[in-house]
This record gives structure tokens, C-alpha cells and sequence, in this order.
């Protein structure tokens, strides 16, 4: 998820729904307007502009850093415009993100974005030897207490982590899903090194700007989402390429479908209730026979076919029938915000 960025050369050696965000801020210590110290984003790209919508939405100072100005320049028009979104459809509050795009910055130093930070969200790209490189930096300039935390998606932190000599164990993985300003999850990942209590302020920081954090025990590829995405999209494309379906058939299997109900609870919860009042042991007792078989026929390939890329590009033209990026990333945006509101009204 993360995208390109850099370390510096200098560097480098209510009645809303933003009531409920409001009330968060409250309990991570994260005052309504705004924290003593910044939050900083490093990696101006598209992840790290939704990163700085989100936490300008919640009226935080936010200091964007990059090596490229170009770059900083679009990332602060475009986390500017994440956060008025959020505003516009009921998900921050007014007041709070007015104030947050008001003391948005950017920089292409990263000792003068980090000085003073209480929390640093790096989203560069997928590059180990970068990330340890912006990792010793930070870990050199910003404040003893701050985070450092990696939005990476496939790096082990394990392996960034070590590169912070003074303070390892304030560093750990804060992976979002896309995009990180609407997508409520982020997964909280620590490195060996990592101490429980980084763990347990970086929930508190996250819950306090409207994210729901979950927490694994251990670094591992992928998480917990980008698992079960990967091994569903393997079966999704396998499907495709074996002739059962079409490419938008499929999606439309799971978006009308499953999709659906994982987006209500999570699939433990809805096989509780798929067993009716036996629960998960009357779920597993009636239909375990059933999902092994299922299970044995399911594709279990892990490298891509060589045919998968054209096969899908194929399908997915006549499923996008002439819709552009813009048009299909405000569809999904659209359709993202009518179920947040709708939940956070069966919520309050």
C-alpha cells in the first residue's frame, strides 16, 4: 500500500458521525483541538496523502515530508481534499478539519517534519533498504517518545526496526487498507523489539482519529487482511482462468454476496450464526463434511499463471464497460460512505 517517498538527502546517515470520532479523541488523550505535538507523514504519495487527510480531519497539526516537491505539492491539495470529504459526507467534524488543513505543511527535510512529533506514519515504497535508511533518520531526529510506524504491507518490521539504534522499540508496522482516510482497519504489527506499551499507545492514538485497530502478537506477511484477500483473490482468479465464470460474474458473486455480510461482521461471527443456536459447534457438526470438500477443490498454486494478467485485464474491460479510475474510485468512495454512516447510526 504504501507508495513512493523518501528520506531528505540531509537526512539519509455529536449528533454526526463525527461525534463519535470526537469522543475517541477524548480517550487516547488527543484533545478536540488538536495535540500539543504534530503528526508527521513521510511518503507523498497516495497512501501518505489520505494518511494526512485523515489525521487533518481529526484536526491535528500535519507535517507532509518528501524528497520530491512536485509531489508534496499534489499530496497536500489531495489530503486536503480527503479531509473536506470526510467533512462533506458527515465522517469529521467541521471545525476540527478546518483546523487541521489550516496548519497542513509540507517539507522535503525530514529532520524538520519529525522535531517535535508525537507520531511519524512512514509510506514510502516497497523498498527494505529505504525504509531502514528513513528509520534510522527518524529514529535519530524525533523526540524519544514518538511512534515510528511503517504502513507497509509486505516488509517485516522486524527487519526495519533494527536500523532505529537509539529507540527500536517505539517502531512497529500501522498497515492500512485502502484508502487509509475511509477504510476504518489498521493493523498493528510489532517487531522483536517492540515493547507492548508502543502497541498500546498506537491503538490509542489510531481509535482517537477514528480508525479500529486490531492487534497481532507477531510480524508476519500480509497481516490479517492482505491474507485472507490474497487467498480469496486466488480462488477468484482461478475461477476465471479455469472457465467456470467471468471475471465480473465473480465480483459480482462476492460483492452481492459474502461481500455484503463480511462488511456487517466478520466471517466467525456470521458461521455463529449460520449454525443457529448451536453456534460455531452446530455450524462445523452440519456442514464441515461439505466445506472439505470444497477445500480439497480449491486452487492451491502460489505463483501467478502466466496467463492471469491478460485473462483479467480482458474481463475487467468489459466489466468496466468505458468507466475510467476517476469514475470508479468516486463509485467505490460513494458506496464506502453510505455504509460507514450506516453503521455508525446503528452504533450510536
Amino acid at each position: 500500500m504504501p507508495e513512493d517517498g523518501g528520506v531528505s538527502r540531509n537526512d539519509v546517515g455529536d449528533t454526526t458521525d463525527a461525534g463519535a470520532s470526537r469522543a475517541r479523541n477524548d480517550e487516547s488523550g488527543l484533545e478536540a483541538e488538536g495535540p500539543r505535538r504534530p503528526v508527521t507523514v513521510v511518503g507523498a504519495g497516495l497512501t501518505g496523502a489520505s494518511w494526512a487527510g485523515l489525521f487533518a480531519a481529526a484536526g491535528l497539526e500535519v507535517r507532509l515530508q518528501d524528497v520530491d516537491e512536485k509531489r508534496l505539492t499534489a499530496a497536500v491539495d489531495r489530503a486536503g481534499a480527503a479531509a473536506r470529504f470526510l467533512v462533506e459526507n458527515g465522517l469529521a467534524d467541521a471545525t476540527a478539519a478546518e483546523r487541521g488543513i489550516g496548519l497542513l505543511t509540507a517539507t522535503t527535510e525530514l529532520a524538520e517534519a519529525v522535531a517535535d512529533a508525537v507520531h511519524v506514519q512512514e509510506c514510502v515504497r516497497e523498498d527494505l533498504a529505504l525504509k531502514r535508511r528513513l528509520f534510522a533518520a527518524a529514529d535519530r531526529a524525533a523526540p524519544s517518545d514518538a511512534l515510528v510506524c511503517t504502513s507497509s504491507s509486505g516488509l517485516s518490521i522486524s527487519e526495519i526496526q533494527t536500523a532505529a539504534a537509539h529507540h527500536p522499540e517505539r517502531c512497529l508496522a500501522a498497515h492500512p487498507y485502502n484508502p487509509p482516510h475511509l477504510v476504518p482497519l489498521v493493523e498493528l504489527a510489532p517487531g522483536r523489539l517492540t515493547t507492548p506499551d508502543a502497541l498500546t499507545r498506537a491503538a490509542a492514538f489510531f481509535a482517537g482519529v477514528g480508525k479500529e485497530p486490531v492487534t497481532l502478537t507477531h510480524d508476519l506477511p500480509g497481516y490479517i487482511a492482505n491474507r485472507l484477500s490474497a487467498a480469496l483473490w486466488r480462488e477468484a482468479v482461478d475461477l476465471v482462468l479455469r472457465g467456470v465464470a467471468t471475471v465480473e460474474d465473480v465480483d459480482t458473486a462476492v460483492r452481492c454476496g459474502p461481500g455484503l455480510r463480511w462488511a456487517a461482521m466478520g466471517p466467525h461471527l456470521l458461521y455463529d450464526l449460520g449454525g443457529g443456536e448451536g453456534g460455531i459447534r452446530g455450524h462445523m457438526e452440519h456442514l464441515a463434511a461439505s466445506k472439505e470438500g470444497m477445500l480439497r477443490d480449491l486452487a492451491t498454486w502460489t505463483a501467478f499463471p502466466a496467463e492471469a494478467a491478460e485473462t483479467l485485464d480482458a474481463g475487467l474491460v468489459r466489466e468496466k464497460a468505458g468507466r475510467g479510475y476517476a469514475e470508479l474510485t468516486a463509485e467505490r468512495d460513494s458506496l464506502l460512505v453510505s455504509f460507514m454512516r450506516a453503521r455508525h447510526r446503528l452504533r450510536r
